[in-house]
Parts: C-alpha cells; structure tokens; sequence
C-alpha cells in the first residue's frame, strides 16, 4: 500500500468525528492530498476520495466550500462527485466550479443550467470554453446579463440554431447587438441579418467587414431568389385571380421592371406590386425585402438602392411615402443624405449577402457551384 493510500485510510477513520473543527481539517486534509499527486491513487481510492468530499463539503460553512471550489477548479482530474456538489451550490460556491473546471463536461453543465437559475447560467456563460450543446441551451434560457455574457465570449462555439436565437434576441435586446456584431466568427449571411436594426455606428462595422463572395455564387443565388419572386406571383394570382398580381408577374416575363416602374407603382400606391418589382430589382426574396422596407432608418433601403443603381430622387420617392405623417417626413429629410454617404461597392458587398440569406439562395448557389451554366455571363442577369 502506497503512503498516499496509507493516509487516506487513516483519514477515513477520522471522517466519524462529529466535531466541526475535525471535520474541516479533515476536508483540507483530503483535498491536500489529493491535488498533491491524483495520479497515484487507484480508481477504487478515488471514487473514496469522492465519496468522502462530498459527504464532509455538505456539512461545512459557505466559506470553508468555497475555498475548496477554488482549489478544486483548476484540477482536471478532480473527483466528479464533489464538482457537481459544488457547481450546484449557492452561488458564491459554485462559480468558481462552474467558470473554470476542465472536469465538468457538456452534459454536466447542462444538467446545472436546468436545476439551477440565471446566476449559475452567467457563471457558465464566462467559462474560457464553451461547446455548442451547452451554447444553444444558454441562448434559449439565458437572461439579458447571460447572453450578454455569451455574445462578448469568443471561446464560445455556437451551433448555427443557436446563433439564430441569439440574433432573434437581439431584435429587442439592445445590448446584444454590438457583442454579435463584434463577433467574427459569424458567418456574414448571418452578420447581415443585423444590419436591418442594429444602430447606424454598428451598420457601418458591419459594412466595413463585408468580404467578398464568389460572385458565381451570389448570381446563381439571385436567380434562385428572382425565380421566387416570380412564382409566388403567379401562385397568387392563380389562386387570387388579382389582375393587380398577373400584372407584374407578366411585367417581370417582360423584363418590364425597372426604376421607372418602381416610380410608377409607388405612386399609385400599388404597395403589393411595388413589393414584387422591388425584390426582383435588389435580387432578394419576398422576406428580405419586406425587412429591408420595415426598416424605418431607411439605411437598408438606402444600401439596396445605391446597390442596384437606383436614383436619389427613387430612393426620396420610396421614404416619403413609406413616412405618412408629417413629423415623419421632416425626419426623413434628414436622412436622405444617407444614399450619398453610402459607398457603392460596400452597399454592393451588403447586398451580395442578403442575396444569399434565404436557406433557396443558399441551396440554389452551393448546389449550381461549379456547373458551367453558373458561370455563363448570360446567366447573370438573373434571366428566366
């Protein structure tokens, strides 16, 4: 028997010892010996090593549990039994545990999360390292502080539900935006689904870290979104019989929609025919186009505009009458400047992942990429 183990049986006598002084040197001791050589002990000695912990850190004061946290939180090897006592302790007991040890797994942390409340789930969201698993559970049952926490943490991994969460989120939790958009391990398709609400100053971060994507991609993703836009037309004029709806399905067959007609439409306030012509124009889908307009900052429409080549004076027609009240349109006098002070290539990079937001898109490209047919220049156009 080894000298380490000697001890540990002397210690485990001791353990009957009622008095509370004995038993918390008794639990130093233990923990001394341990952190001073895990590896001499057999799995048989350290399942007792566990056994014994735990036992004694449930009948100790806070203080004496946390000093024992913090020794223990930085051993990998340290027994699981007293972590998970610990990592389900108060608080103040528990976050050392929680943020630090290597011992804890996925499913250890996650089984905290559930039975414990937001103070443990911010502990586990400053973890150096956080797997995806426990990443999606946190972005689903975190509080403001949590995702906060877990948008700044650049060692979290997150899973592509889990970001979609966090940037669903962040449509009403303003703090979460300049976290997320500091991020760059977002994928750009999903940076840009910030740019819709985030503030002007991070509109411009996000402009500003646009990179270019393989414009065969984003052509044959344009395609995929204008055929789109084409069919649900005519799906809906077919089942609506709307001459309104026939009209601009045999004006995008025409190749009848342009700026002119934009002009012409929001005029005559035909908004669901204007919605149409303006998603085939910008190259996006139906979805992304009601966004870009529910946008009341009018930046996004001002990216779409300077991308697609569209006039000031369309891009000023569009904003008065999207504002109907008269303090609205003073507003929007002082954001017509906007168009100008957007670049027209980095309005042209945003656009580029907008085209390729919707899951279609995404297909359609990755899917065409490297066929022939994707690279013919006649085929840029978006042409049906």
């Amino acid at each position: 028997m080894t000298a380490g183990a000697s001890r540990l049986l002397e210690l485990m006598d001791k353990a009957n010892d009622a008095a509370p002084n004995a038993r918390s040197a008794l639990l130093r001791a233990l923990a001394d010996i341990f952190l001073a050589g895990p590896d001499r002990f057999s799995p048989a000695e350290r399942e007792h090593f566990d056994a014994i912990l735990t036992v004694l850190i449930r009948e100790t004061a806070p203080a004496l549990r946390r000093e024992i946290a913090e020794r223990l939180a930085d051993a990998p090897a340290a027994p699981k039994g007293v972590l998970l006592t610990l990592a389900r302790d108060e608080i103040n007991v528990a976050e050392p545990v929680l943020r630090r040890s290597k011992a804890l797994s996925d499913q250890d942390l996650i089984a905290v999360i559930g039975e414990r409340g937001p103070a443990h789930m911010k502990a586990v969201a400053r973890r150096r390292e956080i797997g995806e698993a426990v990443s999606e559970i946190l972005a689903e049952q975190g509080d403001d502080e949590t995702l906060v926490c877990l948008a700044k943490n650049q060692g979290a991994r997150f899973s592509l539900r889990a970001i979609h969460t966090l940037i669903h989120e962040a449509r009403r939790r303003q703090a979460l935006q300049e976290p997320l958009t500091g991020r760059h391990d977002l994928p750009p398709q999903l940076l840009t689904q910030l740019y819709f609400f985030v503030s002007t100053h991070l509109k411009k971060e996000i402009l500003a870290r646009a990179d270019f994507l393989d414009p065969s991609l984003v052509d044959v993703a344009v395609t995929a979104n204008r055929r789109r836009v084409l069919d649900q037309a005519m799906r809906e004029a077919e089942a609506q019989h709307s001459d309104a709806k026939r009209f601009i399905a045999d004006a995008i067959r025409a190749g009848a929609v342009d700026e002119a007609l934009l002009k012409s439409l929001i005029s005559e306030k035909q908004y669901t025919e204007f919605l149409f012509a303006f998603a085939w124009l910008a190259g996006v889908d139906m979805s992304a186009a009601q966004t870009i307009l529910k946008d009341r900052t009018f930046e996004s429409l001002a990216v779409v505009c300077r991308a697609a080549g569209i006039e000031h004076q369309t891009f000023a027609k569009i904003v008065f009458s999207l504002r109907r009240d008269n303090d609205a349109k003073a507003k929007a006098l002082r954001i017509l400047d906007i168009y100008e002070k957007v670049p027209a290539e980095a309005a042209e990079r945003i656009m580029r992942f907008w085209r390729m937001r919707t899951k279609e898109g995404r297909d359609a490209a990755f899917m065409s990429y490297g066929e022939d047919e994707a690279a013919e220049p006649g085929r840029q156009t978006g042409a049906l």
